[in-house]
């Protein structure tokens, strides 16, 4: 009998369980059981002040401590809950901002005044899924935003489920904002369509590759760096960040055709290289689709002329872009490229000229990625894993995402079906 009592105390040590069941008799909770539980903490050994639970009668009161145990010994502490929400936001982004690039990072950070703003002082343990609801909706209304896969409020609620679910099964048992938030959060009728890019067509990109190619042969090498951006985006549809870290030395013959072997990317926004290409390590390299070679022909020429422009201005390229801004002398200085809005307002002129209209599309220098990828996706025996690895994309993001119908592809499937 006394061997079996100290089993039953070493089996009470090892658990560090106070069993405190206690029927009350008065109050908001009469006639209920009280459970506490009283673990230590396994590394410093102090008492953990564990949140008591009520039981509507002795057996569910039971199931309820064993359930209460196995929480705290699958390391979840409700204690932690009690840091205010958005202090505890703010940690979670500077302990990312190590892994993200800049251009992410902002975005984060503008979740991180969101939150502070609007949760205030409220305790992680006090969020709940109704209230980050009604941020979503409060959100939506004070900002006049739009609700989208790609919108502002779509953004703040992956954030926000990022960092939930990096509580769960630790301070918090359930994350408060569900899997795809925004179709949970919001009717059908509060999405709105997302604008369409605008696909050029096989004519029109004819007409602007002829009349840049007219341009680069007749003006000044400092009015060229856009228009040449241009015509080889036309060819590529490579990320623009990409096209403004183009190096001449870049330019490789792959097999039987020459292309470009690119391993960086530049960021407008923190005028910095960002020292590779988006989401890949450092060091990762891609080659794009083949240039044709009257085209490399006029980079060449291009490079000489730039050259040459350089030495007449005290100028010079250490690191050897091609589209280095020389039409800015401060820019140039500073070994800064083209900006995308520069190369954008060239491409609006130039449409301009040709009587190319957005037709209520989405249209600037993107407009050529999806161009391409769309001509890519309706070429016959295409392998779609070579295309997408050329534009830098998983192959389910380019069929999702870039894949798109063309006027040209459009015209030939009413033919085909009408005749």
């Amino acid at each position: 009998m006394l061997q079996m009592l100290s089993l039953f105390y070493l089996f009470l040590e090892e658990r560090q369980v106070i069993k405190l069941f206690k029927k009350l008799k008065v109050g908001k909770h009469a006639n209920e059981y009280l459970v506490r539980i009283q673990p230590t903490d396994k590394v410093t050994g102090k008492r953990i002040n564990w949140p008591v639970k009520y039981a509507d009668n002795r057996k569910n009161a039971i199931k309820l401590e064993r359930q209460m145990w196995a929480e705290y010994e699958s390391g979840l502490n409700p204690n932690d809950g009690k840091v205010v929400f958005a202090d505890d936001f703010k940690r979670y982004v500077k302990l990312r901002s190590k892994s993200i690039s800049k251009v992410t990072l902002k975005s984060w950070q503008e979740t991180a005044r969101s939150v502070n703003s609007y949760f205030g002082k409220a305790r992680i343990d006090q969020i709940s899924t109704a209230m980050v609801n009604k941020y979503a909706h409060d959100y939506v209304a004070k900002h006049k935003a739009t609700v989208s896969r790609s919108s502002n409020i779509a953004k703040r609620l992956i954030h926000l489920r990022n960092y939930f679910k990096s509580l769960e099964g630790k301070v918090i048992k359930e994350n408060p904002v569900p899997e795809n938030a925004l179709k949970v959060f919001f009717k059908q009728s509060d999405f709105t369509v997302s604008q369409e890019w605008r696909i050029f067509t096989t004519d029109e990109l004819v007409k602007i590759r002829k009349l840049i190619v007219h341009d680069l042969k007749h003006n000044p090498v400092e009015m060229n760096g856009s228009k040449l951006a241009i015509l080889i985006e036309s060819y590529t549809g490579m990320r623009v960040g990409e096209l403004q870290a183009l190096k001449f030395s870049n330019i490789v013959r792959d097999e039987d055709v020459l292309t470009f072997r690119i391993n960086d990317s530049w960021s407008d926004l923190t005028k910095s290289f960002n020292g590779s290409l988006k989401a890949r390590p450092k060091g990762y390299t891609r080659t794009l689709l083949p240039i044709p070679q009257d085209v490399i022909d006029l980079v060449r020429i291009y490079q000489a002329r730039q050259k040459q422009f350089l030495v007449d201005h005290d100028l010079c390229n250490p690191l050897d872009l091609v589209f280095m801004n020389i039409h800015d002398y401060k820019k140039a200085s500073n070994q800064e490229p083209i900006t995308q809005k520069s190369i954008n307002e060239m491409l609006r002129k130039i449409c301009q000229q040709l009587d190319i209209n957005s037709n209520g599309q989405r249209m600037s220098l993107y407009s050529f990625r999806h161009t391409v990828c769309t001509q890519l996706a309706n070429t016959p025996k295409m392998s779609y894993p070579w295309a997408a690895d050329k534009m830098g994309h998983s192959l389910q993001m380019f069929m999702k995402t870039y894949v798109g119908l063309s006027e040209d592809i459009n015209k030939k499937m009413n033919e085909l079906w009408v005749g």
